[in-house]
């Protein structure tokens, strides 16, 4: 088949969990026998530089890229307020990438083209006028949910009435475009079961990402070493890291003063940098994530908002690192708290299962080896690239 795979960021084997699943899952899509084609958005958040592109690299998926400026932009934003449209979706519309996308599109035939996540989906009328190919939207998450529950936890009362208007603007929005599609491949069950919830006639899967599965490298460990990683130019990860330092790092440093906190993320802000806190790190990018996690002990992660899967966890998990977290976090995983995870739900939890790891390295040694045989049963990406293949043979 010839697949077109069309991004809202570039898939690239970057420090960002998203850019990775997607280049993953284009590589074992080639991989099988498909032929597959990128085109992407590079947005101000990635700035990607084309020297990255390798020979083979360009020469296996042609790979397309338009710059867009998605940043919020306090002029649009008001203007806006006095329309029904979502402002999430309106800031990835761009004119030449329209054009491109119209080139493509008439210069190669397609058997099936692949949108990465809702934001790229109002280039749909411009896909169905020059070409005949199933349409799958690979839905990432259910994007207002994630601003709903960003609205839900925002204290200042203007701020929060804004994020719900964003959220139930871009809620219309889903819900308007979702039966346009031809199939749905959403990342969790619980997605899947929204879309179906919705009425959706189409075929609707479970499809989650997946990592390519790497011998295990045992390496030193420091069991008091704590670390979060995270895009930190995403508001869940900003928030997560909010809660750790203000309200977790606090209590936990009196309790076991000789713990460590590990924090990487691309975009940091400038308040993490500058942050002068006992035994915390910070630092503003990682140029290999898995080296950044090799020799730390637990991934710390108390998701509060957000949606969908996280890739790093993934990451983490293959690496038999014990992962806590909150139920919003393990959200999309097929795993058992206490078998390949850690659920704490509040403050006095998460302090008694940290210190229930600190105390029992046979305990963090049995999570950590159940969790990466859940990866590699579940999410290996030649195997989430065959599911998403059976998909689209039944399609065309």
């Amino acid at each position: 088949m010839r697949i077109l795979q069309i991004c809202n960021k570039i898939p690239f084997p970057t420090k960002d969990g998203g850019t990775l699943a997607m280049h993953q899952l284009s590589e074992s899509l080639s991989r099988l026998g498909h032929e597959v084609r990128i085109l992407a958005m590079d947005t101000h958040k990635q700035n990607f530089n084309e020297s990255e592109w390798t020979e083979e690299y360009r020469n296996r998926f042609h790979p397309r890229k338009v710059y867009m400026d998605t940043r919020v932009k306090i002029l649009d934003a008001m203007l806006n307020l006095f329309s029904d449209k979502s402002y999430n979706i309106e800031r990835f519309y761009s004119p030449e990438f329209e054009q491109v996308l119209s080139e493509v599109l008439r210069g190669e035939k397609f058997d099936i083209i692949q949108m990465e996540s809702i934001y790229v989906a109002m280039y749909l009328p411009v896909i169905r006028k020059h070409s005949a190919a199933r349409v799958v939207l690979r839905a990432h998450n259910i994007e207002h949910l994630i601003w709903k529950r960003l609205a839900d936890g925002e204290r200042k009362t203007v701020k929060r009435k804004y994020l719900h208007l964003l959220s139930e603007r871009l809620k219309t929005y889903e819900e308007s475009i979702i039966p346009s599609f031809d199939a749905i491949a959403a990342i969790t069950p619980g997605d899947a079961a929204y879309f179906r919830n919705l009425g959706c006639m189409k075929p609707v899967m479970h499809i989650p990402f997946g990592i390519e599965m790497k011998p295990f490298r045992q390496v030193p460990v420091d069991r008091k070493s704590l670390f979060f990683i995270g895009a930190m130019d995403w508001m869940p990860n900003q928030e997560t890291v909010r809660w750790i330092l203000d309200n977790l790092w606090v209590k936990l440093h009196v309790l076991h003063p000789d713990l460590t906190l590990h924090i990487a993320g691309r975009q940091m802000p400038r308040w993490l940098l500058e942050l002068d806190r006992p035994n915390v790190v910070v630092l503003n990018d990682v140029p290999d994530a898995e080296a950044f996690m090799g020799d730390k002990a637990i991934l710390l992660a108390p998701f509060f908002s957000g949606g969908g899967m996280r890739v790093k966890f993934i990451e983490a998990m293959a690496l038999k690192k014990t992962v806590i977290t909150t139920a919003i976090g393990a959200e999309g995983i097929d795993g058992r708290d206490g078998e390949h995870f850690l659920l704490a739900e509040t403050l006095p939890g998460m302090i008694a299962i940290i210190a229930r790891c600190l105390a029992d390295p046979g305990f963090t040694a049995y999570i950590g080896a159940n969790a990466r045989s859940l990866v590699a049963d579940k999410y290996d990406s030649k195997r989430i690239a065959e599911k998403l293949e059976g998909l689209y043979k039944s399609l065309v």
